[in-house]
């Protein structure tokens, strides 16, 4: 073992400010590096425990450190910021992890595999891709009311509609063009969602915790396989009420 057993580590897009801790607690030494020059200094370094905020490239820094032989903690951001003091930069942000870290009933967030990072990518884009589609049919419905169409609520049958408008050709050649692209973005983004669905679907399929979920009514490959990629490891729930608080229920 090395004279200091933990490394506090504020990270950046390209700077990354580390502070050593000593085994007693205090700071021996503070660097600055770059990306190169970190991933030099922590591959050389002995077994450590290194402690980091759970934010921007956190994961990925976990994975990476972990391979090299380190403990890895992650702290949640706002379990952080009642710790910084004085005027706010990198080197404080480092020390405020650090304290943070010592707390006694401080909840670590494991650290993501790159799959379930590859699951979460998933949803994200499949929200995204959901929110611009309701968005399109949203303006649709507004612009075309404006010319005395009105539609049932639904998607489907907005889109039903504007369909039946191109091909009757009942407005003007400008409006009409514009409505064909519109109904050429959502087939777009329809198809993209369906291809992400079939792929969650894979995924949870192949997953026995996402099975074992499924088991529960109202538990689909969606949701299933939204809570393993999120949470990983139901260890870090003491029990089924933590967890509720957790989602917020």
């Amino acid at each position: 073992m090395s004279e200091f057993n933990t490394i506090a580590i504020d990270l950046a897009k390209s700077v990354f400010q580390l502070c050593v801790i000593s085994d007693q607690g205090k700071s021996i030494k503070s660097l600055r590096l770059n990306r190169t020059r970190f991933q030099d200094f922590m591959a050389n370094r002995e077994k450590s425990r290194i402690v980091m905020e759970a934010c921007y490239s956190s994961h990925y820094w976990g994975r990476y450190l972990e391979k090299a032989g380190h403990e890895v903690l992650l702290i949640p951001a706002q379990h952080v910021t009642p710790f910084v003091r004085g005027n706010k930069n990198d080197k404080n942000d480092a020390l405020a992890i650090y304290e943070a870290s010592l707390r006694p009933n401080i909840r670590f967030v494991p650290v993501k595999t790159e799959h379930q990072q590859d699951i979460q990518c998933l949803h994200r884009m499949r929200e995204r891709l959901v929110a611009n589609r309701t968005a399109l049919c949203n303006q649709l419905r507004g612009l075309l009311a404006d010319y005395g169409h009105i539609f049932p609520v639904g998607i489907n049958a907005i889109i039903k509609g504007v369909r039946e408008i191109i091909r009757d050709s009942s407005l003007s050649g400008t409006l009409l063009s514009e409505l064909e692209s519109s109904i050429v973005e959502y087939d777009y983004q329809t198809k993209r969602i369906d291809n992400i669905n079939k792929s969650l679907k894979n995924h949870s399929d192949k997953n026995p915790q996402s099975q074992r979920l499924m088991e529960i009514p109202g538990i689909g490959a969606h949701i299933a396989t939204a809570i393993t990629s999120t949470v990983g490891k139901a260890e870090v729930f003491r029990n089924a009420r933590d967890f509720a608080a957790w989602t917020g229920l």
